[in-house]
């Protein structure tokens, strides 16, 4: 009896030690006295209840709200039935045998004069996941390569060095274009459970940034904003990319490099290039906090502090009535909520009434004359809803001239617009686009950075 205790027990220890270990995988921290207190748990409810040892193992491994949705996921893979996780381990075979054998590929179609060009597992990874016909196009560009140019010269594998840079520069455009300018990785895990979660917390994340932010109730806001700041932080590693490449060189200045290499005869030894300087937009975000406006300024505005880190002088505005200054009143943890009600009692104004952009873009241009520069990005976040609509445009069209661009994110669908009277009149000043949801926000400052 002692014994089939004791191995009761060992068995017990033994999920829970794999069971952690997958939440760990999926980005967890999972402690050994956590693991210890998930086993007493369970020792005193038993095992025959699933939703009681969901909601034990839950209460002593997951620390952080942001996480739950990854131990739903975790807790449902690792206890599915034998004959789920057999057919969850047979497709991720087969997906990493098809992986396996494009990459292999690609050894074979990535040459120039039937030598191996140099470029790196990532790269090869983006052909594979081109479709056949980008491919060939690829294929046929190393083939003419290799054979020789328009006027016939023969090439040699000196040539090769410029092949595999316009190779990687393709590839490069190909590897953003695919996936907004995150690597492309192999298909999943190869173990057939965690691959099962890696596909569910996928299609998850898909879900939520094509829902509209309104409909996003209060349980899935620690979620989103995991989310929402995992995106912020990719696209601020993107920014600091962009402007260290601009930083590098420039064009070809070629009177300095005929200059230069005079003393060897006209020969093209050392070149000379032009600086290149492309300075980091300015932000100024301006945002609208009337009612129906309220949640998606919050999204939005979460997102672009996110950007904060590499975008130097980063000014935030909300308005309604009139013009209320945010910056510098930020703190961890604050909502945007909680941040314009601070606002608004510092500065005695009310919350509510009607919007007026026009009475904000002109306490800007009067109290804050140096918020408009060529490298200002003026980020409006409205459904263009405001009173003194024609006085608003023209105001804009003045802002326009000074500013590097305006962007309207507008949280109305498009085929809603003519339905709003100001609309056409602030068109011509700006890009608006219809933003409405995670996946809109991301495409377009993606676009813009």
């Amino acid at each position: 009896m002692d014994i089939n205790s004791d191995r009761k027990v060992s068995e017990l220890d033994r999920h829970l030690v794999e069971f952690a270990q997958l939440l760990r995988t999926v980005g967890l921290k999972i402690s050994p006295s956590e693991i210890s207190d998930a086993t007493e748990g369970l020792s005193l409810i038993g095992l025959v209840d699933r939703d009681k040892v969901e909601a034990i193992l839950q209460a002593t491994l997951v620390k952080n709200v942001q996480h739950i949705s990854a131990f739903q996921e975790a807790f449902r893979a690792y206890f599915a039935t034998l004959e789920q996780k057999e057919a969850w381990q047979k497709e991720a075979t087969q997906q990493t045998n098809q992986w396996n054998q494009q990459i292999e590929s690609t050894y074979q179609d990535l040459r120039f004069q039937d030598n191996e060009l140099d470029i790196s597992e990532e790269q090869r990874a983006v052909y594979a996941s081109l479709p056949e016909k980008d491919k060939q196009r690829l294929r046929d560009f190393l083939e003419k390569s290799s054979n020789g140019t328009r006027s016939g010269v023969t090439v040699d594998h000196s040539y090769q060095p410029m092949v595999e840079r316009v190779l990687r520069g393709s590839l490069e455009y190909w590897r953003k274009k695919l996936n907004e300018d995150e690597p492309v990785l192999s298909p999943g895990s190869t173990n057939g459970v965690l691959s099962e979660v890696e596909r569910a917390l996928r299609d998850r994340e898909v879900e939520v940034l094509s829902r509209d932010l309104k409909k996003i109730s209060p349980e899935e806001w620690p979620e989103v904003i995991r989310l929402i700041r995992r995106l912020s932080q990719r696209l601020a590693s993107q920014v600091t990319r962009r402007y260290r490449a601009a930083r590098r060189r420039g064009s070809l200045d070629m009177r300095s490099t005929l200059r230069k290499n005079l003393r060897y005869g006209g020969v093209l030894v050392d070149r000379s290039y032009r600086s290149r300087r492309k300075e980091r937009p300015r932000i100024v975000l301006l945002c609208d906090i009337s009612g129906s406006m309220l949640k998606y300024t919050e999204f939005i505005w979460q997102f672009v502090y996110g950007l904060s880190t590499v975008v130097s002088g980063i000014k935030t505005f909300a308005f309604g009535e009139s013009l209320i200054p945010l910056n510098g009143k930020f703190r961890k943890g604050q909502t945007f909520e909680a941040m314009v009600k601070e606002a608004l009692s510092v500065s005695g104004k009310e919350w509510g009434g009607g919007t007026n952009l026009a009475n904000a873009l002109e306490t800007l241009q009067k109290k804050y004359p140096d918020t408009f520069t060529k490298q200002t990005l003026l980020l409006i976040v409205s459904d263009a809803q405001t009173l003194e609509g024609e006085k608003a445009a023209a105001l804009l069209s003045g802002v326009r001239r000074h500013v590097r661009e305006v962007l309207w994110l507008n949280t109305l669908p498009e085929r809603r617009w003519s339905e709003t009277p100001f609309v056409n009149a602030f068109l011509p000043f700006c890009q608006m686009y219809e933003c409405f949801t995670l996946g809109h926000l991301t495409q377009i400052l993606n676009k813009q950075f």
